[in-house]
């Protein structure tokens, strides 16, 4: 959908005859929608309208602009709750709807009018911006231009709530529709579930993203779209009707029960999906200065950390926005080889205190670090997993304690590890005991002033064991280290990349070559 009135003719025309003609049926609900059943289309609006009250946290005095907000369903969700909602839409026919709803329910602060996505400011800015099923009827260079325009139509902190059909196998797709005569009716174009976040990156942050609702079909169902075919019985029409209340209670629950599934031999059972309906919620970045030298460098390394390396992220730049530390993120990538250095490119490209150092191929633990401390800028450098396991707070009490000692180092006061887990960890400090006469306890991350490094590091050794040679160096030297508790968490997805038989030899090999001697 091109961004002027007459370049979207086509897009207008349809949406118009469409919405004069369910609203001559008596049709409301299915305004601005493809559904064709009615009790469907409440269903779904149901588990949206849900989802989205669920991330999207409003306070009284904010202004909302539902862009592209068709005959208002969003608008008058959200009005009760907030100062002002703007409804702009391209089709007359369904802003002349929102208005007749707002007059007929007495809603007074929707104020619905015609327009396209990139005309000038309405009214702004705005504390939040609603765009749902607008994106995909753009093409690249019109996504471009929305995106530098919504820039500035949300003020700083404020949020970008989207809405879009994305493909979920990273392939783009098309669904072009045509009236008889062969002129285009619509065009809908399906991106990969990941684009949007880049897109967007220039100006705002990825918060939030995750399908609308559950999607748990049984393959012999023949997908969603024929099991909403199969409803259209009355007894089925009925059944959807009376269970969807219930439905919205237990929808997250569903969500992540997908998930689980289908990522289990199981999922076979359950129908293929190519294209969902993906939520996103991005934050209109604030322009940060960056300091050539910040007060603190945090390494985040990461291997095949996709699933939860950007709200992991994310969660620390917040925790030391909040603390007002001088900070950069120094990211690195060890060979990863499915999309965790994708997450990382958009990490930066949303913030310029990000800086990515990839290694070239998979060296293990030691060797991202070695690689993240000699790129680390800070007057005091730390550093944390992609996996969520060292909470923010961790990292803050480390810096806030950074004047105590040349390196902080770190304890775990208590691990929910497995038994084989407990018995390696046992295993290989009793065998650094013996090869060092040093007892290995640090069981996280640790700090320490940028010229430790310099003075300190060990030679050779990009093992899972440089941290214990690191430590043995300052200790052989006469300098003091400080051990700090801290609470250890779950990861926040995924599974352990550390006990594999690679990461073992190396351990292992570098754990033999240690002495007593120094490194």
């Amino acid at each position: 959908m091109p961004g002027t009135r007459a370049e979207n003719a086509p897009t207008i025309r349809h949406y118009d005859a469409d919405t004069r003609q369910k609203l001559a049926a008596g049709d409301e609900a299915l305004l601005g929608t493809v559904t064709a059943q009615v009790h469907v289309a409440r269903l779904k609006d149901a588990l949206e309208r849900a989802h989205l009250n669920r991330v999207l946290h409003l306070r009284g005095d904010e202004r909302v602009l539902d862009l592209g907000g068709g005959a208002g369903r969003i608008a008058f969700e959200l009005a009760p709750r907030v100062r002002e909602v703007v409804l702009v839409d391209a089709s007359e026919a369904l802003v002349e709807a929102a208005r007749a709803r707002a007059v007929r329910e007495g809603i007074q602060n929707v104020r619905a009018r015609v327009g396209t996505v990139l005309d000038p400011r309405p009214e702004g800015p705005f504390d939040v911006v609603i765009l749902f099923g607008v994106a995909a009827h753009l093409d690249e260079t019109t996504l471009d231009a929305l995106v530098d325009h919504l820039a500035t139509l949300v003020v700083p902190g404020g949020r970008l709530v989207l809405k879009e059909p994305v493909t979920t196998d990273g392939a783009p797709r098309e669904d072009r529709r045509s009236e008889p005569d062969g002129t285009l009716r619509y065009l809908t174009h399906f991106r990969p579930r990941e684009a949007y976040p880049r897109k967007f990156a220039r100006h705002f942050a990825a918060r939030y993203q995750a399908p609308t609702c559950a999607h748990l079909i049984p393959a012999f169902m023949g997908g969603t779209e024929a099991a909403a075919v199969q409803t259209e019985q009355p007894a089925l029409r009925v059944l959807v009707e009376a269970a969807t209340p219930a439905l919205v209670r237990v929808d997250p629950t569903l969500q992540r029960l997908e998930q689980r599934i289908r990522r289990s031999p199981a999922a076979a059972l359950l129908a293929d999906v190519p294209v969902l309906q993906d939520l996103y919620v991005f934050e209109r970045r604030h322009r940060r200065p960056v300091s050539p030298t910040p007060d603190l460098s945090v390494v985040f390394i990461a291997f095949n950390e996709e699933d939860c390396l950007a709200p992991v992220a994310w969660e620390m730049i917040d925790a030391l926005d909040a603390a007002g530390v001088d900070f950069e993120l120094v990211m690195v990538d060890d060979g990863s080889t499915d999309t965790t250095p994708d997450h990382m490119a958009t990490l930066a490209a949303c913030d310029s205190r990000v800086r990515l150092s990839p290694n070239p191929k998979n060296l293990g633990i030691g060797g991202a670090l070695r690689n993240g401390f000699d790129a680390a800028r800070g007057r005091f450098v730390t550093w944390a997993p992609g996996d969520g396991q060292i909470a923010p707070e961790s990292v803050l009490e480390l810096f806030r304690r950074r004047h105590e000692a040349p390196m902080l180092t770190t304890v775990y006061r208590s691990r929910d590890d497995a038994w084989y887990r407990q018995v390696i960890s046992k295993s290989l400090n009793q065998m650094i005991r013996l090869r060092t006469g040093q007892v290995a306890k640090s069981g996280g991350n640790y700090l320490f002033a940028r010229d430790v490094w310099t003075r300190f590091a060990p030679r050779d050794d990009d093992s899972m064991m440089i941290s214990t040679a690191f430590r043995k160096n300052l200790r052989d030297a006469g300098e003091t280290i400080i051990e700090v508790e801290i609470d250890a968490r779950a990861r926040v997805a995924g599974h352990s990349k550390v006990l594999n038989p690679t990461t073992i030899l190396r351990t292992l090999r570098a754990t033999l070559s240690m002495s007593k001697r120094g490194s």
